[in-house]
């Protein structure tokens, strides 16, 4: 969602003055219903609008509980209406535009003609909404419950729609160009291409149910996964993410895309450990396939940096370790792996930012990986890692490979 321009800070901020207080109250006691219009005569800002007087923009109604209002034509452009109580209103041909609605209850509401771009949706609860011939591009509805929702002719361009529950929902004509569906549910299930249904019925039987669609998006098509390697797009770890949210058990579905032959689903697991993080489990699990080798190690390695609490001591135990699986400098594989270790203990015990890195190889690969993804990660995902440093200021800082 785009930062409010000060026009729209000016609209909220109304609200903030003993005046906007007073009517405020005067609006929550009508319920939004009958003549509540009228408490709007005067107020600031509204003359803007002509002869509509249902100006509520900037309005943080949170929390509130309005069934049955009557917003028709209203203007709630970037309003707060989270967790908000708006079963069976009236919203036709309202402007929605820049409001969030995250978590709010607009059960049977109809929606019909609004015009809602760039708001956020998600974990809305809208089954039997109408929302036929709305221009609803750009929004966000992750995870939002539109089961038997009416979308006919709406418009979704760019709306993300991950995790969305669609079962039963019409969508006649509706415009999902560049819209995101991953992980969306649909009633009948959505059917996969004739190439990917072997993948489909194995994920299924291995363990990783919530990974079909991010797998099939990201590394099913030729050249994506070497994308992935390269973190070229943020769709990608869009994708990914909404596997980590379709899971009821994370723990469970990285253990088993670790345990699995296939490079690609180590990297994916990767991608979603830093994403999602991780427990014991799945980190042990990520311990051992690094361990045995991996043609992403680079990658594996900082999923473990991120994520991995114990990861000096860990390190260390592997540097002092005899056994050929636990990194013994004679393979040349292991070479590599212990070369990106010692690059990561590194970064955990010594670097107060992130340097520049010499070479090619793993270690390169590694230090590429982990910038682009503090370029590309959102920075509530960043909260929870174990190292945040940034790049250093000057790129003078080589380190050597050992």
């Amino acid at each position: 969602m785009s930062h409010a321009s000060p026009r729209a800070e000016a609209l909220a901020a109304r609200w903030k003055t003993p005046d906007g207080q007073r009517r405020r109250e005067q609006l929550i006691e009508s319920g939004l219903r009958g003549p509540w219009r009228e408490v709007l005569a005067g107020f600031p800002g509204t003359e803007a609008l002509g002869d509509n007087l249902g100006d509520l923009r900037g309005i943080d109604l949170t929390q509130e509980e309005f069934p049955g209002a009557d917003l028709v034509r209203a203007r709630l452009d970037g309003a707060q209406l989270e967790d908000c109580g708006l079963q069976d209103a009236r919203l036709e041909l309202a402007t929605l535009s820049g409001a969030s609605l995250r978590q709010a209850r607009l059960e049977r509401a109809n929606l019909s003609a609004c015009v809602a771009l760039e708001t956020c949706w998600n974990d809305a609860f809208l089954e039997g909404a109408v929302l036929t011939a709305s221009n609803l591009a750009r929004g966000s509805f992750r995870r939002a419950h539109l089961r038997d929702a009416r979308l006919d002719r709406a418009t979704l361009f760019k709306a993300d729609s991950r995790n969305a529950d669609l079962r039963d929902a019409s969508l006649f004509l509706c415009d999902l160009e560049e819209a995101l569906l991953t992980c969306a549910r649909f009633d009948p299930p959505r059917v996969y291409p004739y190439g990917y249904r072997d993948f489909a019925s194995e994920a299924r039987r291995q363990g990783y149910p919530s990974f079909i669609e991010p797998f099939i998006l990201v590394c099913g098509m030729r050249g994506r996964s070497m994308a992935l390697l390269g973190l070229r797009t943020q769709e990608d770890l869009l994708h990914i993410e909404a596997g980590v949210d379709a899971s009821s058990d994370l723990d469970a579905e990285l253990c088993a895309m670790l345990k699995a032959s296939d490079w690609r689903l180590h990297l994916l697991a990767a991608v979603a450990m830093v994403l999602g993080g991780a427990g014991a489990s799945p980190l042990t699990a990520l311990w051992n396939r690094l361990d045995v080798w991996s043609p992403v190690l680079a990658q594996l390695t900082v999923a473990l940096l991120l994520r991995d609490p114990d990861f000096e001591s860990h390190v260390r135990d592997r540097m002092r370790a005899a056994s050929p699986t636990r990194l013994e400098s004679g393979s040349p594989h292991m070479s590599e792996v212990r070369a990106c270790l010692v690059w990561g203990h590194h970064l955990r015990t010594t670097a107060t930012c992130l340097p520049t890195v010499g070479g090619r190889g793993s270690v390169e690969d590694a230090h590429r990986w982990l910038l682009r993804l503090h370029e590309l990660v959102a920075p509530r995902i960043q909260v929870g890692w174990h190292f945040t440093s940034r790049p250093c200021v000057s790129d003078g800082v080589v380190m050597a490979r050992r």
